[in-house]
């Protein structure tokens, strides 16, 4: 739910940014264009809005990665590295967050010149650092999930093609990592367009969403496929009821996955 709120927000902010633009202008642009003291004031507010929005964009990526934290949580259950595993976890997740937090806010000084259109702010508004620092912790923390569920899969006992079917759902974190590094360089060489820093963010929150829901998918179809097989060989039976398909179990995603434990 805080993912789709922060989601949600950063829609908003994102709308007025791209409408009214920022105080990430090029030099050339700055040189031989007249601003208006309205223009001025819209720029210097959507600005604004580029910090808050940053703040929301960071808060939903690790709250993201908290739901597939918690989701391989549930498979650690009772194996004697879990307690402290998680701790470890939750520590450098918390610590990262922060870290990315603090970046998002000291980069410019002074602090106003996140905001303001003239004069020149010079390019500490354009996070270039802040970019930096969110990418590399980002892609830390993604290969720190990766690797989380992998002593599970060597424990399995499972036939080949299901432990790389299972391989494949834990690797499905590469895919965000993909993204993160591909979107750094393109941000670099097109600073002052807000639109391609917009459209590469836009694409880093739908990999991190499609990630953090994989493994719970994974549980859900798996489930659905054999709830079809059961209902279509009992006796009578022509395939799975519509009712069999609505009762779906609270924890249905998390006991197929914790199957690939105790079987």
């Amino acid at each position: 739910m805080g993912a789709i709120l922060c989601a949600l927000v950063r829609l908003g902010l994102v709308h007025v940014i791209l409408i009214w633009g920022t105080n990430n202008m090029s030099t050339k642009f700055r040189q031989t264009h007249d601003f208006t003291s309205e223009e001025i004031r819209r720029r210097e507010i959507a600005s604004k809005f580029v910090l808050a929005n940053r703040v929301f964009y960071n808060s939903y990526l690790w709250l993201q990665k908290a739901v597939l934290l918690d989701t391989y949580r549930r498979l650690l259950t009772h194996l004697p590295w879990e307690k402290v595993t998680m701790i470890s976890y939750i520590g450098i997740f918390a610590a990262t967050y922060l870290v990315v937090q603090i970046v998002t806010f000291t980069e410019c000084d002074p602090f106003n010149h996140y905001w303001i259109v003239l004069p020149d702010p010079g390019t500490c508004s354009q996070a270039q650092l802040q970019l930096i620092v969110l990418g590399v912790l980002n892609v830390i923390t993604d290969i720190m999930l990766i690797a989380l569920p992998i002593p599970i899969l060597v424990m399995v006992k499972r036939s080949a093609i299901e432990k790389i079917q299972l391989a494949i759902l834990f690797a499905v974190g590469l895919f965000i990592v993909a993204v993160t590094i591909a979107r750094l360089p393109q941000n670099a060489k097109n600073s002052t367009a807000q639109v391609n820093r917009t459209t590469w963010a836009s694409v880093e929150l739908l990999a991190a969403a499609i990630v953090a829901n994989a493994p719970v998918l994974y549980g859900l179809l798996k489930g659905q496929r054999q709830r079809s097989k059961n209902a279509a060989s009992e006796p009578g039976s022509t395939g799975p009821s519509w009712q069999g398909l609505q009762k779906r179990s609270a924890n249905e995603a998390e006991f197929e996955l914790q199957g690939t434990r105790h079987k």
